[in-house]
C-alpha cells in the first residue's frame, strides 16, 4: 500500500534525492519544463532548480539557480511552485488520477516515483505574460547514487489529449523492465521506441514526431560541473561512463491510432538517456 506520509529511511546512508519534474504545454505551441530539487551528500545539502522553455519563434531556452529555491508545494489535487528569481508562478491542478511506483529496491537504497499528476490544468505567470495550458507533474526519492543503479538506457514519457493519457518508463539493462499506464490502468508488453509506443495488447499505437529538441546533452556532467564548489569531492566518486550519459528529450506532437484510424492527438514530452555511452 501507499504510504502518503512516505518519509527517507533512516538506514539509506549518505545519498538522498529529492526531485520534482513540472511540465507545461501551451495552448499556443509552446512548452515549459520545471526542476526543483534537494540533493544531500555526506552532510552536505545542496538545492537545485531550472526553467527550460520552449517558444516557437524563438526556441529553447533554459535558465539554473543552486541557492534559496522553493520546492512545490502539494495541497490534495493542488500543486503549485514559484520561483523569483525566473519570475514565475504556476499552478497545477490534477485531471487524473496519481500513479506510484517503486522503480528499484535494494539492500542499498531504492528510487520511488509519485506521478501525481499523469495530467494537469495548468496556469502560469512568467515575466508579463499569462499562460494556460495542459501539465503534468511527478515527484523521485532516490536513496542511494544512481551509478550504483544497474541502468544502461532510460526512456521515459508523457502524452496527453483530451481523451487519454499515456505515460511510460522503460529501463533497459540485462533484463528489460518497462511501466506504461493508459488513462491510469497499468498496461503489460508493450514496445517503446524514441518515437512510436505500440500498446499490442490494446490494439493500439502512438507516433511522436520529435519535432522539437529540447534537450541534446551530457546533462549530468553540465550539473556537477555546477556543483562542484557546493559540494566538495562530488565528481571525484562518480564513474567517468555516468558524468557522459547521452540525453536528448523531445517535445512532439503525439498521435494515437487504432489500426489506421486515428484516437486522439495532443502534445508529448519524453526523452531517452544512455548512461553507458562509448568513452
Amino acid at each position: 500500500m501507499w504510504n502518503s506520509d512516505f518519509k527517507p529511511d533512516s538506514g539509506s546512508g549518505h545519498f538522498h534525492l529529492d526531485k520534482w519534474y513540472l511540465d507545461f504545454a501551451g495552448d499556443e505551441g509552446e512548452a515549459m519544463i520545471f526542476y526543483a530539487a534537494c540533493l544531500s551528500w555526506r552532510g552536505f545539502e545542496v538545492h537545485y532548480t531550472s526553467w527550460l522553455r520552449y517558444d516557437p519563434i524563438k526556441g529553447v531556452t533554459q535558465r539554473s539557480a543552486f541557492r534559496n529555491i522553493h520546492m512545490p508545494e502539494k495541497t490534495n489535487d493542488l500543486i503549485t511552485w514559484s520561483d523569483e528569481k525566473f519570475g514565475i508562478w504556476g499552478r497545477w491542478e490534477a485531471i487524473a488520477s496519481p500513479l506510484f511506483a517503486r522503480l528499484y529496491d535494494s539492500d542499498s537504497g531504492y528510487l520511488e516515483w509519485k506521478c501525481y499528476q499523469p495530467a494537469s490544468r495548468v496556469e502560469l505567470v512568467a515575466g508579463q505574460r499569462n499562460y494556460k495550458g495542459t501539465g503534468y507533474a511527478e515527484q523521485l526519492i532516490l536513496t542511494l547514487p544512481p551509478w550504483k543503479m544497474p541502468l544502461h538506457e532510460l526512456r521515459w514519457g508523457r502524452f496527453g489529449s483530451r481523451e487519454n493519457q499515456l505515460v511510460w518508463i522503460e529501463i533497459r539493462e540485462e533484463v528489460k523492465q518497462q511501466w506504461v499506464w493508459l488513462n491510469g490502468i497499468r498496461v503489460e508488453g508493450c514496445s517503446i521506441e524514441d518515437d512510436l509506443i505500440i500498446l499490442s495488447g490494446k490494439g493500439l499505437t502512438l507516433k511522436l514526431d520529435k519535432g522539437v529538441v529540447l534537450e541534446s546533452e551530457n546533462k549530468i556532467n553540465t550539473v556537477v560541473d555546477k556543483l562542484q564548489g557546493l559540494l566538495p569531492g562530488f565528481k571525484r566518486i562518480i564513474p567517468l561512463q555516468f558524468l557522459l550519459a547521452e540525453e536528448c528529450k523531445w517535445f512532439s506532437n503525439g498521435v494515437l491510432y487504432s489500426g489506421d484510424d486515428v484516437v486522439s492527438s495532443g502534445p508529448a514530452i519524453h526523452e531517452k538517456v544512455n548512461f553507458k555511452p562509448t568513452v
